[in-house]
């Protein structure tokens, strides 16, 4: 059971702590408490599709994808395993190598809800990465509605007190006041070059002091399901998914499916038959269905196989 944060926790995130591996065990046992709030919010917490919204946690130590310093612990809920891995295929190729590198964390692709834990306070959270381009551009595109620009600054507006709106290190906007200009300000904002060094995330969130989140002990459990139950609609407003489909990916991830069941291959390549009663033989590829299913001419034979029983020879 989920026993709160306490005064220890939050000073394992002091930024004398930030760089040193000497206490990665101290931000270990908050990582856990976090693990353990994510098992009991999980189930609460879905995308628009219904499917449930995987949690994990930030590392504890300092690295390469956290600029070598923790200067907070991080529990994030997202689109589960198997429709990130669907989406990753087509974000990582506009992606260079190198940002890859410096940052594999699922997180900068995806659309994420964030409880996050620092020196002096606890966040609640939805946050955008710029790379996350298939959900940043759906939002782009659903902005450019007046109905749903309408409806999402509603959903804005009538979060809680406290939320504000904003890039992290520009201008924020209160979430209660927003409008069009503002929101659309964040939005250039975040379409900004990277500084070296430096997180930039599009936020819709609120911080409670460290004083209050001690307070409350195991009470922070039920303050967090109520956080994330009112930043969850905005979180499937702007999601990807094929009912909030605004980008038009649904045809891109079927010709992805498509390429991925026909390994490469095309008509008139010249194959080499790896399985099945044919196997040492070569031919060559007369027709593809979009299943992958060939016919192969071996010498004066057509047989059908299927795409993984060849290679290219």
């Amino acid at each position: 059971m989920f026993p709160g944060f306490t005064d220890r926790d939050f000073d394992a995130y002091a930024p004398q702590k930030w760089k040193s591996n000497v206490f990665n065990r101290e931000r270990l046992e908050v990582k856990q408490k976090l693990l353990l709030l994510g098992k009991e919010l999980a189930g609460s917490l879905v995308a628009a599709d219904g499917s449930p919204l995987l949690s994990e946690a930030s590392v504890e130590h300092p690295a390469l994808w956290n600029h070598k310093q923790v200067e907070a612990q991080h529990l994030f809920f997202s689109r589960n395993e198997g429709a990130r891995k669907e989406l990753d295929r087509i974000i990582d190729r506009a992606r260079p190598m190198a940002s890859m590198l410096e940052d594999p964390t699922p997180q900068r692709n995806h659309l994420f809800l964030a409880v996050t834990i620092g020196h002096d306070h606890v966040e609640f959270a939805v946050k955008l990465h710029p790379d996350a381009r298939i959900d940043r551009q759906n939002l782009e595109r659903k902005l450019g509605e007046h109905w749903e620009n309408m409806k999402l600054l509603e959903l804005i507006r009538d979060l809680p007190a406290g939320y504000t709106v904003g890039v992290t290190g520009g201008t924020q906007f209160p979430a209660a006041t927003i409008d069009d200009s503002a929101l659309k300000a964040a939005l250039a904002e975040l379409a900004k070059p990277e500084l070296p060094g430096k997180t930039h995330l599009l936020v819709v969130g609120r911080a409670v002091p460290r004083s209050a989140v001690a307070a409350e002990g195991s009470g922070l459990l039920e303050t967090a399901r109520g956080e994330l139950a009112a930043l969850l609609p905005i979180y499937q407003f702007v999601a990807w998914s094929r009912d909030n489909d605004f980008v038009l990916m649904r045809e891109a991830l079927k010709q992805e499916k498509q390429a991925k069941r026909q390994k490469g291959l095309a008509k008139n390549d010249k194959v080499r038959i790896v399985r099945g009663v044919f196997a040492g033989r070569t031919g060559v590829i007369q027709e593809i269905d979009a299943k992958g299913a060939l016919r192969v001419l071996v010498g004066t034979v057509a047989v059908k196989m299927g795409a993984d029983e060849v290679e290219k020879s």
